[in-house]
């Protein structure tokens, strides 16, 4: 069965997704990042060290990624992961949540068979959610990333990645978020990955949703129109928590636009509005 490869940006609802995909029965959840490099993660057996855009996998990661994406690998479990028991099993569709794969989804579609999935949220959402977490994007890892794929691709346009303490955080975002999409829709299109609003997933809910398990010849299950339910009247994220699962979809999609300053949002939408328009022309239509 052909796992299916869930990425994007960190905090851009890529754990919701897949945990909305995992629904479908026959599916499992991997749960953890294979290629996540940052404190204790996978980071694809020790191998990746910061933000990775991976043409070629080595034969031995080659190997630990198919291992991760077929269920074999109990080292990418985790306790946000389900069914993993049935991981292994031929029958079981694996779901890999993974932003840190962005980069590198043609590979990884190579040595996997995986479908990607790319889920995208406004910069600004990004920035709201980063400062909740207390996160700051790591300009310095995907300065190199850019700096070669403008030598590699001639006459590639990427935005300018300023120097950490040269900008504002809403600049910073808006750069981090363009680079990384404008070369992730490159590669988009090379692996017939699928571009996903969450903002249309969340507000869109069981129509929505049903599209998009069709389109991934997902079987349709009542525990997925569950997740578009009323789950809570909590209206406020709980900030010592990375994951707040027990509210309700619709209500997270654009909460950010009401904790997001004016001029922050004008600020990331002047570095990132260009990229924006592109991803949001080239997503794949759910409603």
């Amino acid at each position: 069965m052909k796992p299916i490869l869930v990425t994007g940006v960190p905090r851009s609802g890529t754990t919701w997704a897949a945990r909305l995909l995992a629904k479908s029965p026959g599916t499992a959840l991997a749960g953890r990042e294979p290629m996540n490099p940052r404190g204790r993660q996978y980071a694809l057996g020790g191998t990746l060290h910061g933000w990775s855009r991976v043409t070629e996998f080595t034969p031995r990661q080659r190997f630990l990624l198919r291992a991760a994406y077929h269920g074999w690998n109990p080292m990418v479990y985790s306790r946000f992961g389900s069914r993993q028991w049935a991981g292994p099993l031929p029958s079981t569709r694996l779901v890999v949540k993974d932003p840190y794969a962005l980069l590198s989804m043609p590979a990884v579609a190579r040595a996997t068979g995986a479908t990607p999935v790319l889920v995208y949220r406004h910069p600004g959402a990004i920035l709201t959610s980063y400062r909740r977490v207390d996160w700051r994007p790591r300009l310095d890892e995907l300065s190199l990333i850019a700096q070669e794929a403008r030598v590699r691709g001639g006459n590639v346009d990427l935005p300018e990645i300023p120097d950490s303490g040269d900008a504002s955080s809403a600049e910073e975002m808006g750069a981090f978020w363009s680079v990384l999409h404008e070369l992730a829709l490159r590669d988009a299109a090379a692996c017939g990955a699928l571009i996903v609003s969450h903002a249309e997933l969340a507000s869109g809910g069981v129509s929505a949703a049903r599209r998009l398990a069709a389109i991934l010849e997902l079987t349709w299950s009542a525990a997925m129109g569950e997740e578009f339910g009323d789950k809570s009247t909590a209206v406020v994220a709980d900030p010592a928590k990375l994951h707040n699962f027990d509210r309700s979809p619709a209500s997270v999609a654009d909460e950010w636009r009401s904790k997001l300053a004016d001029d922050d949002v004008r600020a990331i939408e002047r570095v990132g509005g260009d990229t924006l328009s592109k991803v949001e022309e080239a997503r794949t239509r759910l409603l």
